[in-house]
């Protein structure tokens, strides 16, 4: 039987691990709209939303692409707005839209034309690059993560209007007993940070490795899987010291919260290895925040824009060298300077996802109100 609803969300992703699609989906059920989101389901969880499973095949993503679209163009589903979010939902995406002759936006959450991942890889990169803006012409309205993203992607695509933002940040949630540190077998007065988030290369993991040799006594707590993981541990383990990463894998994001308030330092090093890890603003640094745990970021620049409006972390030089990685992070370990930044991070109030949706919220629901 053909669904129909107001709102559908097409993400090639796990949605109960994948926070953008899950909170923009209960925010907009929770506003009276009919929502449904297409994607694959790890974890069965009553939600508010209607799902329509994509059985993910798992392997290489080209694969994985290819039948998610396939899914899309089988999907007996039609809508008044549909909603790509992420760039290999394009396609699928576009494609409901069209039957339906429906409005389509698009949630570009990284800049696709110059991925980290991607760097040295220059075939997977244009293949992705020529896909997002051939499909760029069906698309309304862009969204994206951040303001200098916005800027940018307004003057590179020649958009009829500026992106709309919507910032990662979670839905604001109390500080709440933690399991973390029974996970990593550790006592209250062991130092422990956390990284959350996909393995890659660039996202700071092996640069914090080495600065660990000059902290012997700091653990840390590594929340995420991903394709870097095997060498990731095999460097941990040259390095000296894999006796003290506790690698947790990746936890259904309803349940991040509770392991991310039992850390006493969130990691939030970004290395630029390319445009869209130079800008990046990511749901880390919001999540640690709504644990009310400092983070140690990269000096890039919406980092550095975050980081001096509201000061919740501390700064290392673009480089990672380790020595200053440690000498930060034992500043932000230090009880009277931890004191202060779990303080700065009670302004996540103000950021929290429930404000920052508004604005994405009055525009989506005035498209599908429209006549």
């Amino acid at each position: 039987m053909s669904q129909h609803v107001d709102v559908l969300l097409v993400a090639l992703a796990d949605i109960t691990r994948d926070a953008r699609t899950v909170n923009l989906a209960r925010v907009l059920s929770q506003r009276g709209l009919t929502v449904a989101v297409l994607g694959a389901y790890r974890d069965h969880h009553d939600e508010p939303f209607a799902k329509i499973r994509w059985s993910d095949p798992g392997g290489r993503a080209l694969k994985r692409w290819w039948s998610f679209t396939r899914s899309c163009s089988a999907a007996d589903v039609s809508a008044k707005l549909v909603i790509a979010m992420d760039v290999f939902a394009l396609a699928g995406a576009s494609q409901l839209a069209r039957s339906a002759k429906a409005k389509l936006f698009y949630d570009m959450r990284e800049l696709n034309f110059a991925l980290g991942p991607l760097q040295g890889k220059g075939l997977k990169q244009t293949i992705i690059t020529r896909h997002e803006e051939r499909q760029l012409r069906n698309v309304d309205t862009v969204i994206v993560s951040g303001d200098l993203d916005a800027a940018l992607v307004h003057e590179r695509f020649c958009l009829a209007s500026r992106p709309l933002v919507l910032l990662n940040t979670p839905p604001y949630k109390d500080v709440v007993e933690s399991p973390l540190r029974k996970m990593c077998g550790l006592d209250t007065a062991t130092p422990l940070v956390i990284y959350q988030g996909v393995v890659h290369h660039g996202r700071g993991l092996e640069p914090f490795f080495r600065a660990m040799l000059h902290m012997p006594d700091v653990h840390l707590a590594v929340m995420g899987d991903g394709p870097a993981m095997t060498e990731l541990q095999r460097r941990a383990a040259q390095i000296g010291v894999a006796g003290r990463v506790h690698w947790l894998g990746s936890v259904p994001y309803d349940q991040l919260h509770a392991y991310t308030c039992g850390a006493d330092l969130g990691l939030c090093l970004i290395e630029p290895l390319s445009l869209s890890y130079e800008y990046a603003l990511p749901n880390k640094l919001f999540e640690y925040m709504n644990a009310r745990i400092p983070s140690i970021v990269s000096d890039l620049p919406a980092l550095r824009l975050h980081i001096e409006k509201y000061p919740v972390g501390g700064m290392v030089g673009r480089t990672l060298e380790p020595s200053e990685i440690a000498s930060v992070t034992r500043r932000l370990l230090s009880s009277q300077t931890a004191l202060a930044m779990r303080e700065a991070c009670e302004s996540i109030h103000e950021l929290s996802y429930e404000r920052q949706v508004i604005g994405v919220c009055n525009v989506i629901e005035g498209v599908v109100t429209s006549p």
